[in-house]
């Protein structure tokens, strides 16, 4: 006998899930960490920072675009 196919699609789905939310997970962090490194601690340390400050924001941007459109994909 096998198992209904509702249960492998939905054990399917549940790991699509979770696939998903570990990738934004590590896009947030990422984000967060890049623009901790190199934006937030020289600045505060009183370096100049130059243009690595909008690139900074930039990448964080990005990244946090990456983690909401992979959340939106979430299904329910």
């Amino acid at each position: 006998m096998t198992e209904p196919a509702a249960s492998t699609s939905r054990a399917g789905k549940a790991a699509r899930n979770e696939t998903r939310k570990a990738f934004a997970t590590t896009a947030n962090a990422l984000s967060i960490a890049i623009l901790i490194t190199i934006w937030l601690q020289p600045m505060l340390s009183g370096r100049t920072v130059g243009l690595t400050g909008p690139i900074a924001i930039g990448v964080f941007v990005a990244l946090q675009g990456v983690a909401h459109y992979v959340l939106r994909r979430v299904e329910g």
